[in-house]
């Protein structure tokens, strides 16, 4: 099939979703052979890049409607499939981060029942500890230690200054600090934590 039907690929996105059947039919034989050559150089297996090139072609069926024909382009296709690829890249390490996770847990069976009972007694007693604080050193400890904010993201989203959350830190800090004393024997846990 040829595209001498078509003048550019505006006018192939516009007939393809006019309805036209043979529009996508040219859009994929223009573009699978450039896109799957792209995807072959970063992926470990012929088969790999042709399911990303085919998870691609997937993509743009499904979101035909939304497709924006003059925006449509070949860098808008590379994008999709580097877009692909990083999640790829991505899933690959949460699985190998769960698999040495079930692969610790099952070494350490035995040790991890107990780390398991004071690891929820720990957070149950840091919940608590947190909640006695002030409003303000709460959301800014929380902000910090819960969800890995910087000082500068912490400002920025509260729109205080910088050291005004390094003082609201360092107060939430003394304050759970000496909540957890208890548990001053996992200095393993206070260390890393705080």
């Amino acid at each position: 099939m040829t595209n001498t039907k078509f003048q550019n690929d505006i006018a192939i996105i516009e007939a393809w979703q006019a309805g036209d059947s043979d529009a996508f039919e040219v859009l994929y034989q223009k573009y699978w052979r450039k896109l799957y050559v792209f995807a072959r150089r970063t992926t470990p297996s012929a088969e790999d890049a042709q399911d990303l090139i085919q998870d691609v072609f997937t993509q743009l069926l499904t979101q035909k409607e939304q497709i924006a024909p003059t925006v449509f382009s070949e860098s808008y296709l590379f994008a999709m499939v580097r877009n692909k690829l990083l999640d790829k890249i991505r899933k690959q390490y949460v699985r190998e981060d769960y698999a040495q996770i079930i692969r610790q847990t099952s070494t350490d069976a035995d040790f991890s029942t107990q780390q398991t009972i004071l690891t929820n007694d720990l957070d149950n007693h840091l919940h608590q500890a947190v909640n006695v604080l002030p409003e303000k050193c709460k959301e800014v400890f929380q902000l910090s230690r819960f969800e890995q904010l910087s000082v500068e993201q912490i400002a920025q989203k509260l729109q205080i200054s910088p050291q005004t959350v390094k003082n609201q830190l360092s107060k939430a800090l003394q304050v759970v600090r000496f909540r957890l004393r208890e548990f001053a024997t996992l200095g393993l846990f206070l260390s890393t934590f705080f």
